[in-house]
């Protein structure tokens, strides 16, 4: 009988457990790719959704009801900060969205020139 092998045996039989703990509650792993639904504040909501291999952007100013839909975004950013943007002519739409906070997206909209035309922190909205 050898000691050694039995003793690596147990200490790995141990570890396993753990190791297969850690592998599977990795919060990075259940991160969905993308923000979905309705995010909004007291002026603006914007819907997010994936169909048919695109993923769409309505956007709708409550206050004066109108409203712009767009699809086809292209993608950029890392694992903890996602950015999402969609063109419409010379504007630039663009969703920032960290999976560690998935109920919050900052929207923003660039003109032409580049000049920030909106900034705005939109909570999903759950009713």
């Amino acid at each position: 009988m050898n000691i050694k092998a039995i003793t690596l045996a147990a200490i790995l039989g141990l570890s396993t457990p753990a190791i297969a703990d850690l592998a599977l509650n990795s919060s990075v792993l259940a991160a969905p790719p993308f923000p979905t639904g309705t995010f909004m504040d007291d002026t603006w909501s914007v819907s997010l959704w994936f169909e048919n291999n695109s993923y769409f952007y309505q956007g709708k100013n409550m206050k004066t009801g109108a409203s712009l839909l767009l699809s086809g975004a292209t993608t950029s950013g890392n694992n903890q900060r996602r950015v999402f943007s969609w063109r419409n002519g010379p504007n630039r739409y663009q969703v920032v969205w960290q999976p560690r906070d998935p109920n919050v997206i900052r929207v923003q909209v660039f003109s032409s020139n580049g000049r920030e035309i909106l900034n705005r922190l939109l909570y999903a909205n759950y009713d």
